[in-house]
């Protein structure tokens, strides 16, 4: 059977509603978890406040736990006799078996199985071990809720509309969302939904907080609030200079390559990186990547080796070791 509710709060059996109130506020603050994280009753009593509060709150379930010690009394079958309370916070007394009322069909109904219902044990067994009941203390709440989100490169480069179907905000059945993601959001951003989490003893709601994970692009990469775009470029462009149509998050652009460009040089195009609601946007930067060709024919190789030997150059020279 519970412990006294009244003795839990520390108030007598004719408090007040503000005095159950306010008790029960003063042992939530004194009893929470997260203010006795090194107390690991703390939860077990915080809980129990709790229940306590929930049954002396309740017009009905008080009147029950006053007559009968317990909250949840079913009601007593139609037509019954001789049952009469004990009061206080005892069980009940009874003179015999419940029988049923004039014209009822129930006809007898068994003590020991009421009793049981009642009381939380059963009275063919009474004398013996009472029944084993085991209370699971819950984990210390949290009133604010984490959900992560898993978005694609552009989604989180340009911002986006989720629909979310969530539980745990305070309702039994999930509830469906429509969350905004701004554009420039990094991994692990937080986009914070004020007053949509859990509902907190002290009044209001936590927040939910959406977890931004990006996947990975095949060929875009991030720099902070640029993108990088690795560009191949042939041996004859890379001389002579050439106009190459490449992508962006918002289509194609044409990049002016100049001539003599070398590789991990960095053509920047204005505006296509990150934008944000608030700052200017990122940049795409374009690395050049200069591929040599392969697998040169007999004639190709001779007129390359002229032109080395007409044109001698030192690669090496700036080094940071020369």
């Amino acid at each position: 059977m519970p412990r006294d509710y009244y003795q839990v709060l520390g108030i007598s059996r004719s408090a007040s509603q503000d005095e159950i109130k306010a008790a029960y506020r003063k042992l939530v603050r004194k009893f929470h978890p997260d203010a006795n994280k090194s107390d690991a009753s703390a939860g077990a009593k915080f809980k129990e406040v709790q229940e306590a509060y929930d049954v002396l709150s309740d017009t009905k379930k008080r009147e029950n736990f006053d007559r009968f010690g317990r909250a949840d009394i079913p009601e007593p079958p139609p037509g019954t006799r001789n049952y009469r309370s004990t009061g206080g916070t005892g069980g009940f007394r009874n003179s015999g078996d419940w029988q049923g009322g004039a014209g009822s069909d129930m006809g007898s109904v068994d003590l020991n199985d009421i009793f049981e219902k009642f009381s939380g044990f059963s009275r063919r067994s009474r004398g013996a071990s009472t029944r084993q009941h085991t209370t699971e203390v819950p984990t210390p709440p949290n009133y604010d809720i984490n959900h992560d989100v898993t978005l694609h490169f552009q989604q989180a480069a340009r911002g986006t509309k989720l629909s979310l179907q969530l539980t745990g905000l305070g309702g039994r059945r999930p509830e469906t969302l429509e969350v905004t993601i701004p554009p420039g959001v990094h991994e692990g951003s937080k986009v914070r939904l004020k007053g949509r989490g859990q509902p907190s003893p002290y009044g209001g709601r936590g927040d939910l907080n959406i977890i931004t994970h990006i996947e990975k692009h095949p060929y875009f990469t991030r720099d902070g609030d640029d993108v990088i775009l690795d560009l191949p470029i042939s041996l004859t462009e890379a001389i002579h200079g050439a106009t190459i149509e490449v992508p962006t998050l918002d289509g194609p652009v044409a990049v002016k390559v100049p001539p003599g460009i070398n590789t991990n040089k960095k053509l920047r195009i204005k505006g296509r990186g990150l934008h944000h609601p608030s700052k200017p946007a990122g940049d795409q930067l374009c690395r050049i990547q200069v591929m040599l060709p392969e697998n040169l024919n007999a004639a190709a190789q001779k007129d390359i080796d002229q032109w080395c030997d007409a044109n001698p150059y030192n690669a090496r020279r700036g080094a940071p070791w020369v």
